[in-house]
């Protein structure tokens, strides 16, 4: 708009000097003689001036009375009745015998041989102009808008040139979810590597403190493991009744001491990334220890699934998980127990089905419990499937217990898969 603005200014300014140059070209022809007979040694040669109705006129009057015309107003005189005459070389505006507006420029001169001044007055149309500027509006809307398009497309090449180092980082980051790499390359621009090597030392600095909180946490299970070894071996020992209370007390605080320690092992890195778990190897692993165990029972464990899914998370966690479910599985189970994997998006769903009794869908939320069991006379401390469902929780996963289609248990473990 400032543009369109500017040039107009720029454009009537061109035009209204054009015209008094006609003026000054036509007061120069004039001539005065004796007895004030006005005559023109010459006319202005702009054709424009004897193209008919063109708006293009000049007109020169005498004591207000019209003496000589442009060929481009034929028999017509200008409608000078707008004029101010007192106002000399200033742009003025006439209206042409169609309606449309003139730029008229004004001059007076008074000859010493004449007794009243001569008039010269020049027009050129106004709507030239405007047609002048509305043809410059097209041409400069038509440049702003390729201009537009072309910096578009620059600034959507620009971002995504400049994009491409912090998209590398974010795949990066993907892998080491993943457990495909254990920390971010050094390969970016120089403006970018700074944080890379903040994130870098950020991971590294997790790793040490989880590798720290672990051993910690193993050193203060072995401190409290040893003296409640040696309180239920001595509570052993008394038959009496506070013998037993303090040996079932023993082994419940041995059973708390385990959650809690899982928990807060599990608690320091459930959000962090860089591990993935083959299921066919933890399975592999655990199948041949509970086969051991269970040796007398002749149990089948049968992994059905194809393809090997990974576990987002530690290979102790999933050895925890698993480990309680087989071994429950294990107790009840018949003959046979199927372990079942299978991937949706980035979800892993694990199941493990036997052929026991299985458990009343009433009695689900508590075996779910700590401590709970349905049937007291099997070893254990009740806390294996609580395990199992805090551990789940705590990635984010969950645990679901119902009917098997072999006859008993089926429990079903959701948790976050790696790619």
């Amino acid at each position: 708009m400032l543009i369109a603005w500017l040039y107009r200014d720029h454009i009537e300014q061109h035009y209204d000097a054009h015209l008094f140059t006609h003026v000054e070209e036509l007061v120069a022809a004039a001539s005065i003689e004796t007895g004030d007979a006005f005559s023109l040694l010459r006319e202005p040669t702009d054709p424009r001036f004897h193209r008919p109705d063109s708006g293009w006129y000049w007109q020169v009057l005498v004591d207000g009375q019209p003496v000589a015309r442009s060929p481009s107003l034929g028999d017509r005189s200008l409608d000078i009745g707008a004029l101010n005459f007192d106002e000399n070389h200033d742009v003025q505006t006439l209206t042409d015998h169609d309606g449309g507006q003139l730029r008229a420029r004004v001059m007076h001169i008074a000859y010493p041989d004449a007794e009243e001044p001569v008039t010269v007055v020049a027009t050129a149309p106004q709507m030239q102009i405007l047609d002048d500027v509305a043809d410059f509006r097209i041409h400069i809307l038509l440049s702003f808008l390729v201009l537009a398009i072309g910096l578009s497309l620059a600034v959507v090449v620009q971002v995504t040139v400049a994009l491409q180092p912090l998209k590398a980082i974010r795949s990066a980051i993907n892998d080491i979810q993943s457990g495909r790499i254990n920390r971010l390359p050094n390969e970016f621009p120089a403006d970018v590597q700074p944080l890379v090597d903040k994130l870098n030392s950020l991971i590294d600095h997790n790793e040490t403190l989880l590798k720290r909180a672990r051993t910690q946490l193993a050193d203060l299970a072995h401190a409290l493991n040893t003296p409640l070894t040696i309180i239920r071996n001595e509570a052993r020992n008394l038959t009496s009744k506070e013998g037993n209370l303090i040996l079932d007390q023993a082994y419940a605080m041995t059973g708390d001491i385990d959650h809690y320690l899982m928990r807060a092992r599990i608690s320091g890195h459930s959000d962090v990334f860089g591990y993935q778990t083959s299921i066919k190897s933890v399975v592999d692993d655990l199948r041949y220890a509970v086969e051991r165990i269970y040796r007398d029972r002749d149990i089948n464990i049968e992994l059905c699934s194809k393809g090997d899914c990974r576990f987002r998370g530690e290979v102790q966690d999933l050895e925890e998980m698993l480990g309680n479910l087989l071994d429950n599985a294990c107790k009840w189970a018949t003959r046979k127990i199927e372990v079942r994997c299978r991937l949706e998006e980035d979800r892993l769903t694990l199941s493990i089905e036997d052929d026991g009794p299985g458990i009343d869908p009433d009695d689900v939320e508590t075996v779910l419990e700590r401590g709970r069991k349905l049937d007291e006379s099997t070893p254990g401390y009740g806390q294996g499937l609580s395990i199992v469902k805090d551990i789940a929780e705590l990635y984010g996963g969950e645990l679901r217990l119902g009917r098997s289609a072999l006859g008993g248990l089926h429990a079903e473990l959701e948790l976050p898969a790696a790619r």
